[in-house]
């Protein structure tokens, strides 16, 4: 269907939540509305495709033809704002062999994110207004493997507050996995000194990012990532002095509390110096981030509404003690909110001003004007999950991701996902219909993703 373009259903709302009977009662004309950024930056309405792994490229390095193939998809499809995938600051720590790096902050790294940049742009449709373009910048800590990310020796530590490995599970299985992505426990860092060069090389990451026109940046400081292991009794010695708090939101069985967190929070927000503030929530020992349900089965599944009422429930509560913006920053609940009813409803109810959203972008780039602002599409068929991954229950099982290694679990998903990314990439469109073996690891990881797709690919590759 063509979709009927979102500024006619846009609201000349100032963005701030005001009083709640000040709030449209039309759904499709609340998500529409701008929200104003503490810095004055307007984001067009309230949908964001959420960071996630685009899958793409091996070993790090800077954003080739394929990222800006896919993001020009996601630049016509009608979001308020876009957040790349990993942009690691140290290009020999990893989270996945997918990620972004900065090699260096020569002029070549620059304009290689300039040009991705400019090719979402330049996908905008003319009577669109142009999203905010918002580049993560991340350090992985301790769950960067060093066996399968190719981006330094396998017998080189990860780093981390304290000699760790993450948990993937209590099984023989689980416990044989993470000494294959984990051979060695992190290396704890007690020189001052290697602190200030980590935060020196977010600094230079997020000017490399000014420079290169992006809007501004994501730290990601949630999913047991370094800043967010600093925080969390799950990875650092409650001997260590933590004299600055960064945010966190691990709501992991041990880890943070909501007490804990909305106080981290309440101090990030009094320093006013941030616009944007995402609530997310797991890590790779428990990836509430990335579960399977809700994606192969009814997005009213019970373990979807609770993971829904989870997190809607912590902002809703946190809230009222922030200035809402412009006078403080906007708060995005990326998880769960799988329909327009589910987005508007946690606007409307104060549970966040913006809603990201991860996986279904990867299946269906233009979702906000195709699906959640389209007029023709009904409330009830207005939704973003419910669909299954062909073949995704079977191999959980097989590989072990049951209740023995969650990770895996939350595996499936998230590759199947990438994999779709690959697919946008390669100027394809997605496949619902995609096996998660024969489709998806057979052609997209392996034919494609480490042979090139053959000697016609290499060709096509070659060509440009």
């Amino acid at each position: 269907m063509d979709p009927s373009p979102a500024s006619s259903s846009s609201s000349k709302l100032s963005g701030t939540f005001g009083d709640a009977d000040g709030l449209p009662d039309d759904n499709i004309q609340l998500i529409a509305s701008p929200v104003k950024l503490p810095n004055g930056t307007v984001v067009p309405n309230r949908l964001v495709k959420a960071a996630m792994e685009e899958g793409i490229g091996n070993g790090g390095g800077v954003p080739d033809k394929r990222h800006r193939t896919l993001y020009k998809r996601w630049g016509e499809g009608g979001w308020g704002m876009i957040i790349t995938g990993n942009v690691q600051v140290d290009p020999r720590h990893l989270a996945t062999p997918h990620d972004r790096t900065f090699p260096d902050h020569s002029p070549s790294t620059i304009a290689s994110y300039a040009l991705l940049r400019s090719s979402i742009l330049s996908s905008v449709p003319p009577a669109s207004p142009r999203p905010v373009l918002l580049m993560q910048i991340s350090h992985p800590g301790l769950q960067s493997s060093s066996t399968i990310c190719f981006s330094r020796p396998p017998w080189t530590a990860a780093i981390g507050p304290s000699a760790a490995r993450p948990d993937t599970g209590h099984s023989a299985l689980g416990w044989l996995l993470s000494r294959i992505l984990w051979p060695t426990k992190s290396r704890p860092i007690t020189d001052f000194d290697e602190w200030l060069d980590i935060v020196d090389m977010f600094v230079r990451g997020a000017q490399t990012a000014e420079s290169a026109g992006w809007d501004g940046v994501q730290i990601h400081s949630a999913h047991g990532y370094l800043l967010a292991e600093y925080l969390s009794p799950l990875t650092t010695s409650k001997a260590f002095v933590k004299a600055v708090k960064i945010n966190s939101s691990d709501f992991v069985q041990g880890g943070l509390d909501e007490a804990q967190s909305s106080s981290i929070i309440k101090t990030l927000v009094s320093w006013n110096l941030i616009d944007m503030l995402e609530i997310s929530g797991g890590n790779y020992s428990s990836p509430v981030f990335a579960t399977f349900d809700g994606f192969t089965s009814d997005s009213t599944s019970s373990t979807s509404v609770t993971r829904q009422s989870l997190f809607a429930h912590f902002t809703r509560t946190l809230l009222p003690d922030l200035p809402a913006p412009p006078g403080g920053p906007a708060i995005m609940l990326t998880g769960g909110l799988h329909s327009r009813h589910l987005i508007a409803d946690a606007v409307r109810t104060r549970s966040c001003d913006l809603a990201g959203i991860g996986r279904p972008a990867c299946v269906i780039p233009d979702l906000p004007d195709r699906v959640v602002l389209h007029r023709e599409i009904p409330e009830e068929e207005a939704v973003l999950g419910g669909y299954k991954i062909p073949g995704g229950e079977t191999m959980k099982y097989l590989l072990g991701g049951g209740r023995s290694i969650p990770l895996v679990g939350a595996g499936i998903s998230t590759f199947w996902h990438e994999w779709q990314c690959s697919r946008l990439g390669r100027g394809v469109e997605p496949d619902m219909r995609m096996h998660w073996f024969w489709g998806g690891l057979l052609r997209e990881a392996v034919w494609w993703g480490m042979l090139g797709g053959g000697p016609r690919g290499w060709w096509a590759s070659w060509r440009g």
